[in-house]
């Protein structure tokens, strides 16, 4: 989603200081024709990928989510870095608040042997992922579907880049899911199965390092009524850079996307969230707790094609 902020505070509510990681580091599963093969651990939901900036020898952690349209980059870091260019420029947050914020470029950044070149980065505050046992440097997405064919294995917990018009492993007999693009995120046809039967079909952003597994914005739940079909089952109270906001959480029966579908699904709603789109509706983002179902998550960014391996 365009709205990086809230998504990233949204985020840091979920007891993310908490880093996970079973045992050992898992060796890494070679790709025949990748471009890089890089081994993530998992940040409380969110995958932590190891990067370097060009000119340093310092190993820097950026959690990678296919729902940030724009490269951030901790603040504190660009005198370190010594980053050049710093400019003003402005960033999107909850329902459309423009922030100002200063960008700079990156030379070159590294994602194992995989390059970035002059990679635009918005220089944030992000104190409340510094805390932890982890320190998080930043945040990137949408600049390396760009770059390449992105394959998130979860069942090896590694990111896997392939240069565009690889022949992709393993990816023979599975069918390609297309998406839209809005702003620069990807949307994905979904249906969701409601408790009376009802199955509604909608537009979603895919996210893969949103902390829930629906994420449904206001006027899709206002105009579905899905604040009075779904039972509360908790809240939590997120306190956004301007104010605080108040979320229910709750499960729907099923998720059907495209063949795939998943039982008893966590939802959230929130009547200040509204994502949407002004030339498609926007039911809502699909976040970590789906995608952690599968296997691997296989994105090409340009011919908008997904695909899922269970």
């Amino acid at each position: 989603m365009r709205k990086f902020a809230f998504l990233l505070l949204l985020s840091s509510s979920c007891a993310l200081f908490g880093y996970a990681q079973s045992g050992k580091r898992r060796p890494v599963q070679l790709e025949k024709g990748a471009v890089a093969v890089i081994p993530f651990r998992l940040y409380g939901h969110h995958i932590v990928i190891p990067a370097m900036v060009s000119g340093h020898k310092d190993t820097l952690h950026f959690i990678f989510d296919t729902g940030t349209e724009v490269a951030v980059l901790h603040y504190g870091l660009a005198d370190t870095l010594g980053v050049q260019g710093r400019q003003k420029a402005g960033v999107t947050a909850t329902n459309n608040l423009m922030i100002k914020v200063n960008t700079a470029t990156l030379n070159v950044l590294y994602l194992d042997k995989a390059r970035l070149p002059f990679l635009k980065v918005y220089l944030e505050n992000i104190p409340e992922f510094r805390n932890g046992s982890l320190k998080i440097d930043g945040f990137i997405g949408i600049d390396v579907l760009k770059a390449y064919i992105v394959k998130i294995d979860y069942a090896h917990r590694q990111l896997v880049l392939y240069s565009f018009g690889t022949a992709i492993p393993d990816i023979a007999g599975l069918q390609p899911i297309p998406f839209q693009i809005n702003f620069r995120t990807p949307v994905i046809t979904a249906s969701i199965e409601l408790p009376n039967g009802q199955s509604l079909r909608g537009n979603y952003h895919l996210t893969t390092g949103g902390d829930y597994g629906i994420l449904f914005n206001w006027p899709y739940t206002d105009k579905h009524q899905l604040n009075q079909q779904l039972p509360t089952l908790s809240t939590d109270r997120v306190q956004d850079l301007v104010k605080t906001y108040d979320y229910v959480n709750s499960t729907v029966p099923a998720l059907s996307i495209f063949s795939f579908r998943q039982q008893k699904v966590p939802i959230s709603y929130c009547k200040d969230v509204n994502d949407d789109s002004p030339v498609m509706e926007i039911a809502g983002a699909i976040g970590y707790h789906v995608w952690k179902h599968f296997s691997a998550v296989i994105i090409n960014y340009p011919q908008k094609e997904l695909y899922l391996q269970q």
